[in-house]
């Protein structure tokens, strides 16, 4: 495994329009997802740094009590220019490649990062293909993403304005100006493990109580999620994840 200059960035703010403050929304006692998330995170290696990043805006600021409750640096960058913030944050603690992580996938794949890790070979971006799209794009939950440093500030240097969000796209888009390489997934179209609407709240809160809680290893494969989702599950969550997939795409 290589880990020298790798770090897990997690990319979180409260500001959502669709659903404020969803990752610190309660749900159990004073329990959020971004409680559930940043608490497996610490499944991470302990080789493998691990930074919340957060905006310099007021109402974030609360994010640094969850960063201190589970012992994480944080960062405060840029709230727009999210591109800008990702570097800044890198170069602040000395990262020449990132792990991205969405502070909106509480259920995200631990095994999967590091999969990404051992897989690495000096690719630009490393990710994973979810059914013939570039996992990013799907609403899974389940996956992150490796990109380089130095292909952000590449993407930077060109000041296209449609790269400053969602950070990424720019690279793996563009396999003829960078290193591009994906791991092939397969997964159920119809699964739905991303927070950003309040019927994804409640999803979640049902994946939660149903399966979460009472599995013992934290540390799980997607496919157990799957299958819980396809065999176990006494909700129909599979339906209810579906139709909430058809009401937000664009």
């Amino acid at each position: 495994m290589t880990i020298k200059n790798i770090g897990v960035i997690i990319q979180a703010r409260t500001s959502s329009t669709r659903l404020p403050k969803k990752i610190i929304k309660k749900f159990d006692g004073n329990n959020t997802f971004l409680d559930v998330l940043l608490k497996r995170m610490l499944l991470v290696p302990k080789e493998i740094p691990v930074v919340l990043a957060t905006s310099t805006n007021v109402n974030d600021q609360v994010l640094s009590e969850y960063a201190s409750k589970y012992n994480l640096p944080i960062f405060f960058g840029s709230e727009h220019n999210v591109l800008n913030r990702f570097i800044e944050c890198a170069d602040s603690f000395g990262f020449d490649k990132i792990i991205r992580v969405c502070s909106d996938n509480p259920f995200i794949d631990i095994n999967l990062i590091l999969e990404l890790i051992e897989d690495y070979n000096g690719e630009d971006y490393l990710s994973f293909m979810v059914n013939g799209k570039p996992s990013i794009l799907t609403h899974s939950g389940f996956f992150s993403e490796m990109v380089s440093v130095e292909a952000l500030k590449k993407v930077k240097k060109t000041k296209n304005e449609k790269c400053l969000e969602h950070v990424t796209n720019c690279i793996y888009m563009c396999s003829d100006q960078f290193k591009v390489k994906f791991i092939e997934k397969n997964l159920p179209q119809s699964i739905r493990c991303t927070l950003d609407t309040e019927k994804d709240f409640e999803n979640l809160k049902s994946v939660y109580f149903n399966w979460y809680e009472r599995i013992q290893n934290k540390n799980f494969l997607f496919d157990d999620l799957v299958r819980f989702l396809k065999y176990d599950d006494t909700e129909n969550l599979l339906e209810k994840m579906e139709k909430e997939i058809k009401n937000n795409t664009k």
